[in-house]
């Protein structure tokens, strides 16, 4: 009795949080940190393993290499200056002045964040393609044009620049936008007061203390286009993530194509490091008034007009007429017969989901997407309650590690898990299983549900949790009695976020997926072949588009919570 009593006391007597903090840290380590550390082994080694700067030398001799680079370079300067001219003003409209079409911009902004790119992209190429596509066919016909090609081109470098934009204005506007709204209002007036207009006061006072918003919202759009693959790969644009590709399954240069994503990991870092500077800059937000003001809406008169014409140009080319398009041309037989009614037809979706390609595809992606928000969830809300409600030593090595696949672009993770689960880590057989697809994918959205499960538990006090630990319960047990229940719906919101991310997944599965582990987004890819299947794809596409705006919309009414509010 006394030896159990002794074993008892020395199990009370185990600091449980400390445990939990370990064994997540070494989870964490294994995810994020261990195929980054694999590919800078083998972007820096020989074959032998000796230390060599060769293959960074042999891989930038290659022309087409250092295209993919000045390419990668060009775009992501290009989308991100773009997007911020448009998103501040936006911003800025809806924020503060009586602009119409508020909720429509809102709208547009949200499925610019949460609908992948590539659906955008299939729409303009059926609008915009040089030879059949919608837009050319009437614009040839109203200017009596004696060609069948162009005069718009969505194939070219620029053409990406202008697809990738939607995107980049819903970073810069999520950044903006609730600054603006949150802002002291004590100097614009101080502004007003001495005799300076409107526009003076903007220009002057309001645009520099958001500053750091937008340069924040920037920031993530030129790390999101490094790490893009859907859109360049579906316009045939060289850029750094499809060389990777190009790298690893085609030639199967391995070094080359280490080499390739620590250049694109060095940069997505780089530029998050900044990124994480400028947001934890104290003096460069202060711009919330500790009086509970809120700036006035400024009650303007013709010129409002400006902005409304901004809101309806950006929701027209960023939400309504891309996803009307395609759903409208998935029910149609040939795209090249137009909007007839003798070519309309319900088969694509009935073929959508009757071949073995799609049907899979979509299992593949349910499972994995369930799979996935439900162990990310679960991680985040460990990790995030002893980041949050503990004074442990070492609990920002969790934050770091969580964040740190920001910086990681999808292909490159991707490319970092063949080699690491091809050479070192053969034996666990899982190359080519969903089991790679589901750690990739863990891996990439952990940063989402870290994010949302760690406001959800600053907005609850820990008073009710301190009681439980007072009375006698331990960490795991006030954990499952007292937090979550707490937390249940930012939690929930989370998990659905994640869902839908993964649901639609793209720059991960094109490196990882194998025959019979496809998902929705390779499988809409390999439909999409420029012929008789494109309608087929435009249904799955639309299929994909709904499902995701259907669960975003359920979550933000279960839980209360908005896309917009909660994304800064």
């Amino acid at each position: 009795m006394v030896n159990s009593m002794s074993w008892l006391d020395r199990i009370r007597k185990i600091d449980f949080t400390r445990v939990v903090w370990i064994l997540i840290s070494a989870l964490l380590v294994y995810l994020v940190l261990t195929p980054v550390i694999y590919m800078f082994y083998e972007a820096l080694t020989t074959e032998t393993g000796k230390f060599t700067l060769d293959n960074f030398v042999k891989t930038f001799q290659r022309k087409r290499i250092s295209q993919a680079l000045i390419n990668t370079i060009v775009v992501s300067v290009g989308v991100s200056v773009l997007g911020a001219l448009i998103a501040v003003p936006l911003a800025f409209g809806v924020s503060r002045t009586n602009m119409r079409g508020k909720a429509l911009v809102r709208s547009a902004v949200i499925v610019s964040i949460i609908t992948p790119p590539f659906l955008v992209t299939m729409s303009y190429i059926i609008l915009a393609g040089p030879n059949i596509g919608y837009l050319n066919v009437l614009l040839r016909k109203l200017f009596n044009l004696t060609t069948d090609y162009g005069p718009i081109n969505v194939y070219t470098l620029f053409g990406l620049i202008v697809l990738a934009i939607p995107s980049s204005v819903a970073y810069v506007f999520l950044q903006t936008a609730p600054a603006l709204e949150n802002m002291d209002p004590s100097l614009e007036e101080s502004a007003r007061m001495v005799g300076a207009n409107p526009l003076r006061t903007v220009l002057k006072v309001t645009l520099p203390l958001v500053k750091p918003a937008i340069l924040s919202g920037m920031l993530l759009s030129f790390s999101a286009q490094v790490a893009s693959y859907g859109v360049p790969h579906m316009l045939n644009i060289n850029v750094l993530t499809i060389a990777i590709r190009e790298a690893l399954l085609m030639q199967l240069n391995f070094k080359s194509a280490a080499v390739l994503s620590v250049l694109v990991i060095s940069m997505s870092l780089a530029v998050l490091a900044i990124y994480r500077y400028i947001i934890r800059s104290g003096k460069m937000y202060q711009t919330v008034s500790a009086r509970g003001f809120r700036p006035s809406v400024m009650r303007l008169g013709r010129s409002r007009h400006i902005f409304t014409v901004l809101g309806v140009v950006y929701s027209l080319f960023a939400f309504l007429l891309p996803y009307g398009t395609l759903i409208a041309v998935s029910f149609l037989k040939t795209v090249g017969h137009g909007f007839r009614l003798s070519n309309f037809t319900l088969k694509n979706y009935v073929t959508a989901f009757s071949l073995q390609l799609p049907r899979v595809a979509f299992l593949n992606s349910t499972g994995l997407a369930l799979s996935t928000a439900t162990i990310v969830v679960v991680i985040a809300i460990v990790a995030g309650s002893i980041i949050v409600r503990t004074k442990l030593r070492g609990r920002a090595v969790l934050d770091y590690l969580s964040a740190l696949p920001l910086g990681i672009a999808g292909t490159a993770l991707a490319a970092g898990l063949i080699m690491m689960y091809l050479m070192p880590l053969s034996f666990l057989n899982i190359y080519g299983t969903l089991w790679i697809l589901l750690i990739g994918y863990v891996t990439r959205f952990l940063p989402l549900g870290m994010r949302h499960c760690q406001t959800a538990l600053l907005q609850v006090a820990p008073d009710l949790e301190e009681a439980s630990r007072m009375t006698g319960a331990n960490w795991l047990t006030t954990m499952r009695k007292i937090t979550v229940p707490l937390v249940k719906n930012g939690v929930l919101y989370a998990w659905i976020l994640v869902f839908v991310q993964s649901f639609s997944e793209l720059s991960v599965s094109v490196l990882l997926r194998n025959v019979g582990t496809d998902v929705m987004s390779t499988a809409i890819l390999d439909m999409w072949d420029g012929s008789a299947r494109m309608p087929v794809a435009t249904a799955m596409g639309a299929v994909v588009f709904l499902l995701i705006t259907f669960l975003i919309v359920l979550a933000q009414k279960l839980t209360g919570r908005s896309l917009l509010e909660s994304s800064n």
